[in-house]
């Protein structure tokens, strides 16, 4: 199968595996796409359809749609435009390697692309290939972003055209440099001028619909492996915390403890609604918001996430009523959290039953998520 990896230029690779973190690509489906998630869900991606890259993860991508964050196989992404600062050589200045010995000078109005910056000086990549530090002072910023170009043979002799009616006859095994995808059309780019060309000329996958039946296996496999990697994951990260643990924390305020189970207890039933914190119902960080505040005066971070982080952290093993657990649903660290009331049971908003709820931590989905525990009490 076609790679888009092994196509793209050395050059643009060695920068690629510099790039910093945060920093984020742009690219379009070339093939349908479905990813179930492990509520049952399916997050759909169709061709032609653009799509932001958080990360370059080997042979996938790690993009968002809507709130969702999913791993998607790099054949079904042609990477549009790439996340690389380009300056502009404003005044002339020599560029130096890691030990300050001058490798070139640069001269006015040459243009190069940011690797990394420090205080007083930026890592850049210019067009014959040299990696070097520029004082800051001479360079000034044109742009954030790049066009990429991903190479790509020609699977026979065909003519490319434009909507200014020029034409470009192409060869088969000619190597043409694709920039986009558009309405069943990759765009080429020749001595600067673009091209339109259908998907099957060129040798690389595209256009492919998803066969339902063939590709449920397909992706229960990754489920599988998804839950089998996250569990694993969730295992090292409560030994490492119950390992970190300085002292073991202080004993629970009983009568306090017992007030919040209450009022958790009271509220079983009612609707959850993400984002609420009482007034129609309840999401997950939202039920412990309002009972400690409501009931105790306690004034909690509001999301689940911070949360976990409030209070004395205790381990899994000395817990007691009135403590909070924390869960990771989504793959990105803590997203649910419970009031523990004993007997291995908690309390939550549960936004799969649509209702507050009592589950046990011994259930395989929970034993398989939960990340740590906090005292507040």
């Amino acid at each position: 199968m076609f790679s888009l990896k092994n196509k793209l230029p050395l050059g643009l690779f060695a920068l690629c595996a510099v790039s910093v973190v945060g920093m984020k690509d742009t690219g379009v489906f070339i093939n349908e796409h479905v990813q179930k998630t492990y509520s049952g869900n399916e997050i759909e991606f169709s061709i032609g359809e653009k799509v932001e890259i958080l990360e370059n993860n080997g042979s996938t991508y790690y993009v968002s749609k809507g709130k969702a964050k999913v791993t998607i196989p790099q054949e079904k992404i042609l990477l549009t435009e790439v996340d690389a600062p380009n300056y502009k050589v404003v005044k002339a200045s020599p560029i130096l390697d890691d030990n300050g010995q001058i490798i070139r000078s640069l001269f006015v109005d040459e243009v190069v692309v940011g690797v990394s910056s420090e205080e007083n000086t930026i890592k850049v990549k210019c067009s014959d290939g040299t990696v070097g530090n520029v004082d800051r002072k001479a360079l000034e910023k044109v742009s954030q972003s790049k066009e990429n170009i991903t190479e790509i043979k020609v699977k026979k002799d065909v003519v490319a055209a434009n909507m200014q009616g020029q034409k470009l006859q192409l060869k088969k095994g000619q190597t043409v440099n694709v920039i986009d995808f558009i309405n069943g059309n990759f765009i080429i780019v020749d001595n600067g001028i673009k091209y339109s060309v259908a998907y099957p000329n060129l040798d690389i996958t595209a256009g492919v619909k998803v066969d339902r039946d063939e590709y449920q296996d397909e992706i229960e496999k990754e489920i599988i492996k998804a839950k089998e990697a996250q569990a694993k994951e969730t295992e090292k990260k409560e030994e490492k915390k119950e390992n970190s643990q300085i002292k073991k924390a202080s004993p629970a305020n009983g009568s306090k403890a017992a007030q919040v189970i209450s009022s958790a207890q009271d509220k079983l039933g009612s609707t959850y609604v993400y984002g609420d914190t009482g007034k129609a119902g309840y999401d997950c960080s939202g039920l412990i918001y309002s009972i400690y505040k409501n009931e105790l005066g306690i004034s909690l971070p509001r999301s689940s996430r911070e949360q976990s982080g409030f209070g004395t952290q205790v381990s899994k093993s000395d817990l007691q009523q009135g403590d909070l657990v924390f869960f990771n649903t989504t793959g990105s660290g803590v997203s649910h959290v419970g009031i523990y009331i004993g007997d291995g049971q908690f309390i939550h908003a549960s936004s799969g039953q649509k209702k507050v709820i009592t589950s046990s931590l011994s259930e395989g989905y929970y034993e398989q998520r939960y990340v740590n525990a906090t005292r507040v009490l």
